[in-house]
C-alpha cells in the first residue's frame, strides 16, 4: 500500500467515520396517504447506523498510528478517552467510560486485528460488552483499505455484524457493507459513499440500498448528491439527497409518486 502523505492521512482520519450523518425534521405537511414507512423510521434507522459507528475513527487513527509509517511504535498509546495497547497482531483499546464525539459515555474494550496484503490492508474490531451510554454493541466491524487506481483517490469499506441492545431490552442486528471513496480534486476533496445494508427489529427488516453514489464535497456538511433506498418488509421509499448543492434538504418519494421535502 502506497504511504499517505500528511494532508491525504489527515482527511482519512477526518471521514473515516463516514456513517450517514442524514438525521431528518418532519415538515409541517405530513403526507396524507397511508404510507407503510414513517419518516421517524428512516430516523431511528440512520440513528443505529451512526450508533454502530461511533468509534470508527479512533479505531482507523489506531490501526494507522500503529502502521502507518513503517516504524516500530511504542507498545501503548493514551488519549483522555481511551487506551491503546499494541502487540504483533493487532491492538486492545479500553474506552473509559468517555463522551467521545459529543456521545454518551463510551466504555468497554474492543479487540482489533489485521492482515496486511500487498493490494489491501485488513484489519477487524471485535465488540463484546462495549456501552455507548445504556446502548449495548456486540459483534464485528472490519475495514478494508486497497489501493486505488488513481493515486489522488483512497478506497476503504466497512463490513458490520453487529448486535445491539437497548435499555429495554430490545435487540437489533445489523449487517452490511459500506465503500468510501476519497477524491483529491485540485480545489477541493470529494467524499463518496455506497454499499446495502441491513438491520432487524420486532420482526422487521429495513434495508438500505445506495442506488445513485452519496456524495459530499469535504467543506460541505451534508451529503448532498445521491440517492438511497430504504425498504420495510418490501415496502420501499427513495432518499434523493439533491443536485450537489451544498444545503440540508433532501426529498423523500414514496411509493406512489408523493414527494415530500425534508430537512436535514
Amino acid at each position: 500500500m502506497k504511504k499517505l502523505n500528511q494532508l491525504k492521512l489527515s482527511t482519512f482520519l477526518l471521514v473515516a467515520l463516514f456513517g450517514l450523518a442524514l438525521t431528518s425534521c418532519s415538515t409541517d405537511n405530513a403526507n396524507s396517504e397511508a404510507i407503510e414507512i414513517s419518516e421517524f423510521e428512516v430516523q431511528k434507522v440512520l440513528a443505529i447506523d451512526d450508533y454502530t459507528g461511533i468509534v470508527d475513527n479512533a479505531i482507523t487513527e489506531a490501526f494507522l498510528g500503529k502502521n502507518g509509517t513503517g516504524k516500530r511504535f511504542s507498545s501503548q498509546k493514551d488519549t483522555e478517552c481511551y487506551s491503546t495497547t499494541y502487540t504483533d497482531a493487532g491492538f486492545t483499546m479500553i474506552f473509559n467510560n468517555c463522551i467521545y464525539n459529543e456521545t454518551d459515555n463510551v466504555s468497554g474494550t474492543l479487540n482489533a486485528t489485521y492482515s496486511i496484503g500487498e493490494t489491501n490492508t485488513t484489519f477487524t474490531a471485535t465488540y463484546s460488552n462495549f456501552y455507548i451510554g445504556t446502548i449495548q454493541l456486540n459483534g464485528t466491524r472490519t475495514f478494508t483499505i486497497g489501493n486505488a487506481a488513481n493515486e489522488n483517490e483512497i478506497n476503504f469499506s466497512v463490513t458490520s455484524d453487529m448486535v445491539i441492545t437497548l435499555e429495554d431490552g430490545e435487540i437489533i442486528t445489523e449487517a452490511g457493507t459500506k465503500t468510501a471513496g476519497i477524491i483529491f480534486a485540485e480545489d477541493n476533496i470529494v467524499i463518496a459513499v455506497t454499499g446495502t445494508w441491513a438491520l432487524v427489529e420486532n420482526g422487521d427488516t429495513y434495508r438500505v440500498t445506495v442506488t445513485e453514489n452519496l456524495t459530499k464535497l469535504l467543506d460541505c456538511e451534508y451529503f448532498s448528491d445521491g440517492q438511497f433506498t430504504l425498504s420495510k418488509n418490501g415496502i420501499e421509499v427513495i432518499i434523493d439527497l439533491g443536485d450537489g448543492t451544498c444545503d440540508n434538504k433532501a426529498n423523500i418519494i414514496y411509493p406512489n409518486g408523493v414527494t415530500e421535502e425534508v430537512t436535514l
